[in-house]
């Protein structure tokens, strides 16, 4: 931790909780970042996290680096928003060897890969559960209160992924959260496959959940797909019908030497339900690396949006696949650099691919806005131009009207690949504003630091005046552990 922060830091101590005292979490600390922008009576808009609930959205960033005792840790950082534009007040560094958090560092465990935040216990303040794998897959809540984070617990009897096509290599396992038996409390899911995989909200303290359920495994793509490896998992209303559903992304036969096109990336769909999920038999999406869901065309329905992979796909397209009351798929849209209004050209390498993406409502008219990010995260990768793009939704679906680029250059970022600048994006209201803020991540490595970028939102889209700029040094400067700022996901 900074030097300059260890004063600020208060103790680890103990809470009383019930008849047994309870260690509680390090407090969070002043950590010193500018403050942009204008100050508003900021109210959290639906889906930001407010951890201290005082009105103000809160981030938080799961991070893969090591830590002290374990490399490939893993660790949480929390930067407490103020309501002044996307200025940040206080910052929290989490790892299992904090008193409060079950477990302790150790090499490859993981801590916070995938983060989500949810009023998970029904008390009116976000709470934050993190994926771990440190003595198998499980998953850690952190509960909010006017303090912040300050107490976790680990959720019992989780499973993980049973899935007889898959690869179901023990760090493939995927959180993502969402109400997806429409009874109004948030869920999570944790296995496909399993027959306990849908860990239902409320959840108590004691990390008990209201109660289990089963989660299908994907159809296998193909009849010839011997194996695939398990991806990512999402979350969006794709049917209008209050109830989310849950789309998962693999990589089937994997071939190192494999060609862009010949790469089998399938994405499965399954619809949430208050009976359980069920899988629709008409419901083919188009291969995929990565997604995000908004409502881009405004329709009442989430929008599934996608980076393509395989067959004749540009390298650097994003793909709609527009949600209706039948289901997502029945119409798509492709945007790439070829689409009028969008700028830059076709990167002529696999490694400028789109690797993150985001949803929400930059210039506020009320359609969702898309952005994609495309750092160099592949240690292996070429060196080249790492950017993020911006494409504003509108009542016709996405298109290239008021398209912008960001270059991580623009920004200082390491230059050649090195900063991963756009390992993670997400579109928050950070100052109540009702306009969606950028953030984005670059993580950096052993050598270079890991910085956030936060940029306001305008009518114009995310603006490069007044950007406030987050080091991994507000966290964590520990010497040689390279912090991995935001490597793994930004909570949503």
């Amino acid at each position: 931790m900074s030097a300059g922060v260890v004063a600020s830091v208060v103790a680890v101590g103990v809470v009383a909780g019930g008849d047994e005292p309870v260690l509680a979490i390090a407090s969070p600390y002043r950590c010193g970042t500018g403050v942009h922008g204008t100050a508003s009576a900021a109210s959290v808009t639906e889906g930001a996290a407010d951890f201290d609930g005082d009105g103000h959205p809160d981030l938080a960033f799961g991070s893969m680096g090591s830590v002290a005792g374990g490399a490939g840790g893993g660790s949480v950082e929390v930067a407490y928003g103020t309501g002044a534009g996307t200025g940040i007040g206080r910052c929290q560094y989490l790892t299992q060897d904090d008193a409060g958090i079950p477990g302790k560092n150790r090499d490859e465990a993981f801590f916070g890969t995938d983060v989500v935040a949810r009023d998970l216990d029904g008390d009116g303040y976000t709470d934050l559960a993190a994926s771990v794998f440190d003595w198998k897959p499980g998953v850690i809540i952190m509960w909010g209160s006017e303090d912040g984070l300050t107490r976790a617990t680990r959720v019992a009897g989780t499973d993980g992924s049973h899935v007889s096509w898959g690869d179901d290599p023990i760090l493939d396992e995927q959180l993502v959260g969402g109400d997806f038996d429409g009874d109004g409390h948030p869920d999570l899911v944790f296995g496909l496959g399993s027959g306990k995989g849908l860990l239902k909200g409320p959840f108590g303290r004691d990390g008990n959940p209201a109660g289990t359920a089963r989660v299908p495994a994907p159809r296998r793509p193909a009849p010839d797909t011997a194996g695939a490896r398990y991806g990512d998992l999402l979350a969006g209303d794709l049917d209008g019908d209050g109830i989310d559903d849950l789309v998962s992304f693999h990589e089937a036969d994997r071939d190192p030497e494999a060609s862009w096109g010949a790469r089998n990336r399938p994405v499965s769909y399954l619809r949430g339900g208050r009976d359980g999920f069920t899988q629709p038999e008409g419901t083919r999406l188009p291969d995929a690396g990565e997604g995000a869901v908004g409502d881009v065309d405004g329709d009442g329905c989430d929008d599934l949006v996608l980076s393509p992979r395989g067959g004749r796909t540009s390298r650097s397209s994003v793909t709609v696949v527009y949600g209706s009351q039948g289901g997502p798929g029945q119409r798509t849209t492709t945007v790439d650099r070829d689409t009028r209004g969008v700028p830059g050209e076709e990167p002529q390498d696999e490694d400028a691919a789109f690797t993150a993406l985001d949803a929400g409502d930059v210039n506020g008219d009320g359609y969702a806005d898309v952005v994609a990010g495309a750092p160099r995260w592949d240690v292996y990768g070429h060196p080249g131009p790492e950017q993020v793009l911006f494409l504003a939704g509108g009542p016709g679906g996405l298109t290239g009207a008021g398209a912008r680029l960001f270059d991580g250059d623009d920004f200082g970022a390491a230059p050649g690949g090195a900063a991963d600048f756009g390992a993670a994006v997400a579109l928050t209201d950070l100052d109540g504003d009702g306009r969606a803020d950028l953030v984005v991540t670059a993580p950096g490595s052993d050598t270079v630091d890991g910085v956030v970028y936060l940029l306001p939102g305008t009518p114009d889209g995310p603006s490069t005046a007044g950007v406030t700029r987050l080091t991994g040094d507000a966290f964590d400067d520990a010497e040689g552990l390279g912090l991995l700022l935001g490597g793994g996901e930004i909570a949503r």
